[in-house]
């Protein structure tokens, strides 16, 4: 039986009670794989968290990963810059006959956030992301070594409920080999409550001597404010090569304090 990240309602809306009020609502970084220009206000916490299923590529059903609680701690140390922390386990079910279920700790994420500039008209909001995972998971995940990496954030919101964000990623994965993640992530609010995107992204391997193919993967999913500081969120996606995934699906939500 998988194991989900369920948390008490009550409790969120408990936690949330005890808030600082503010004038925005919340601006979270999922449940879309592009990462917002925006950041944490200043002096602010916010916790996001989620579970994902990944149905693995050419699987017959039932082999794939489950990932958990996706925790991401962002922390607004000023108006230009955003202090991150992340921390997930895995959960890897392994095709009928080819090993046995497991649970794992990942590498520990560290990230800065940097606000480069506001938007004015046609020029989006931008910022700078520098980012890494450190050697902390568990050894049948961990890459035991530090994988740097960068990202350039883009982010262009109109009058109308269409919002635009785009990310251009480069990081160094396992094997002394780079991999740049551009995605594009168009957004439209229904609501002062509900808003939905769209997304397409690519995972492109670069400098890498085992030819790992690019994956291509297309995703939608929608969020919902309870309240200025708590957000709730889903999403569904699918690869659109025969080296993607075949889909995955996932849950979450994001407060504030």
């Amino acid at each position: 039986m998988r194991r989900l990240l369920v948390v008490p309602m009550s409790m969120l809306l408990a936690v949330d009670l005890l808030a600082q009020g503010t004038s925005k609502p919340i601006d979270t970084d999922r449940p879309d794989l592009t990462e917002s220009s925006t950041l944490a206000p200043r002096g602010r916490v916010q916790f996001e968290a989620g579970y994902t299923w990944t149905e693995a590529n050419g699987s017959s059903g039932g082999a794939g990963s489950a990932t958990w609680p996706e925790l991401l701690v962002r922390y607004g140390l000023s108006n230009r810059f955003e202090l991150r922390v992340g921390q997930s386990l895995t959960t890897l079910s392994p095709p009928p006959g080819q090993g046995n279920r497991f649970t794992a700790r990942e590498d520990v994420y560290l990230g800065v956030k940097v606000r480069l500039g506001a938007q004015q008209g046609s020029r989006p909001a931008l910022a700078f992301l520098a980012q890494a995972t450190l050697p902390t998971g568990d050894g049948r995940l961990s890459a035991n070594t530090t994988l740097p990496g960068v990202a350039l954030l883009a982010g262009w919101q109109w009058s109308s409920p269409w919002s635009l964000d785009l990310e251009l990623e480069a990081s160094r994965v396992p094997g002394d080999a780079w991999e740049l993640a551009p995605s594009a992530s168009l957004g439209r609010s229904f609501s002062s409550r509900v808003r939905g995107y769209a997304e397409l992204y690519s995972l492109v391997p670069l400098l890498n001597e085992s030819g790992a193919p690019t994956q291509h993967y297309a995703n939608s999913g929608f969020a919902v404010l309870l309240s200025n500081n708590l957000q709730l969120d889903a999403r569904v996606g699918a690869g659109l090569n025969d080296a993607a995934d075949r889909y995955f699906v996932g849950f979450g939500f994001a407060i504030r304090r």
